[in-house]
């Protein structure tokens, strides 16, 4: 193995997309999603550096560049490494990084990490010579395992190139001490560029927790980070928190987990640890609706907890029981109202486009969306990643429109349903968004509650974006 000294973490020019490797959606195609820094090459560069490895993040949808940056980084950087991070929808794409790389730098290491990886390893690597290393699986240590490799078919959880060969090497355990991760090197970041979407200040993205103990079939959790919850500890919580406070005056913050409430005394001691500090902080985080009570919600709010997402998914039990959502409507009107007497907004998100999906189905969901009258909504279609339970029914029973899953997302469906083509869907998924943020009343709502001229302009903003990405549509009757 050559010597690695200086590493560039990337995200390719080839679309603003989350790649949390979980979510993997367009930011432009959600409604109130703020986007999201590059955590995974954050940690990942942190991890090197302890190593006295030299790094570089750059994520050049964010910060509107192209391939000509790309280019001029890695002449200027001279890397020893790249390590891009791919999504399914843009892995096409996104591959045309190391391409670029070996062309410039024939001896240039290429690492590529996501959760597409999982069952399609050696097939992307047979297709794509240019690429090295493909690490399956949690990435922190192995890219640390990779850099000081005297011989890779001892590293875990990867798959590269020996010679004319593909050699997939043992899986890698998943971390289950989160607090022996280091900080993300945000040192690295432009955090100017990750902002709320209300007060355009800057966010900060703090991983509280892996892994999620239900079995939704179109989630990716088992690959990604598997159905045992782990947690970090609430001081290494908080302790992040006020490390972002006091060294980038970053104040606003989403807890990201696979469910922050599902642990009641664990979410609770973070709260009081924020409070017993004096951390004046505003923050979001997301939930299932079946872990919420009057005294989380407390707790949340005094710790400055403004907003929750919450997966509810559909308005139809039939529906919820298919996709193995373990959750119930009432969940869903219990959790809205916990919310709205604490004086927490709500974010709620609705999924169409699952097999058993029809026009009937799709309109139980509009309505119950209007039902419970959240803050803020998304419908997304549902998207089959590899790995998921939802990839191998759709498989199974022909779904798919186009075998290339690429190019297609959340609101460019490649899987049809029992009942409803991908046409139909885009139409649903249209009429949903129009039908509840057009509402009077809605707007009514949420003007009243803008605090500030520079709050009220952001949601114009907003809204003007909105109605020129969901035109209004004449295919179904509202």
């Amino acid at each position: 193995m050559r010597d690695i000294n200086r590493v560039l973490l990337i995200y390719p020019p080839t679309g603003f997309y989350m790649r949390d490797d979980r979510c993997q959606a367009p930011v432009e195609g959600m409604t109130a999603q703020p986007p999201r820094a590059p955590m995974d090459l954050a940690y990942m560069a942190a991890v090197l550096e302890k190593e006295a490895i030299t790094c570089k993040i750059r994520d050049y949808p964010a910060e509107g560049l192209g391939w000509d940056q790309f280019e001029k980084d890695l002449k200027e950087f001279k890397p020893d490494m790249l390590i891009f991070s791919i999504t399914t929808p843009t892995l096409q794409d996104d591959l045309h990084a190391c391409i670029k790389a070996k062309s410039i730098n024939p001896q240039i290491l290429t690492v590529s990490k996501g959760a597409h990886y999982s069952e399609q390893d050696t097939e992307i690597l047979k297709k794509c010579v240019q690429l090295d290393i493909i690490i399956r699986g949690e990435s922190e240590f192995a890219v640390r395992d990779i850099a000081k490799a005297t011989d890779l078919s001892k590293v875990l959880g990867i798959t590269f190139r020996k010679d004319s060969d593909i050699v997939r090497t043992p899986e890698r355990p998943l971390l289950d001490d989160l607090d022996m991760l280091p900080f993300p090197a945000r040192h690295l970041l432009d955090n100017s560029l990750y902002v709320t979407p209300d007060t355009k200040r800057p966010i900060a993205y703090i991983y509280t927790g892996r892994g999620c103990p239900y079995h939704c079939i179109y989630c990716a959790v088992d690959v990604v980070s598997g159905y045992k919850l782990k947690s970090r500890s609430p001081k290494s919580v908080v302790d992040e928190i006020e490390e972002c406070i006091e060294k980038f005056g970053i104040r606003d913050f989403f807890f990201r987990a696979d469910t922050f409430t599902m642990r009641k005394e664990w979410a609770i001691d973070i709260c009081r640890m924020i409070i017993e500090r004096g951390l004046k902080i505003r923050w979001g985080t997301n939930s299932r609706v079946d872990t919420i009570c009057k005294e989380r919600l407390e707790w949340m709010k005094k710790a400055g907890c403004w907003i929750i997402g919450f997966g509810v998914e559909s308005g139809n039990q039939a529906m919820l029981d298919k996709m193995k959502k373990n959750a119930r409507i009432e969940d869903a009107i219990n959790a809205v109202r916990l919310c709205k007497e604490t004086g927490i907004k709500t974010y709620l998100l609705f999924m169409i486009g699952l097999p058993w999906d029809s026009k009937e189905t799709v309109d139980d969901s509009i309505r119950f969306a209007k039902r419970l009258d959240g803050d803020f909504i998304d419908f997304n279609i549902a998207y089959p990643l590899p790995g998921t339970e939802f990839y191998k029914i759709a498989k199974e029973n022909k779904l798919f429109i186009e075998d290339d899953l690429h190019r297609h997302d959340y609101s460019k469906p490649i899987v049809r349903t029992f009942h409803l083509s991908t046409e139909e869907l885009i139409n649903l998924r249209k009429k949903a968004l129009r039908s509840f943020y057009l509402r009077p009343a809605y707007i009514i709502k949420t003007l009243s509650g803008i605090r500030s001229f520079k709050e009220a302009i952001s949601y114009c903003s907003s809204g003007m974006r909105f109605l020129k990405k969901v035109p209004e549509t004449r295919h179904f009757e509202d």
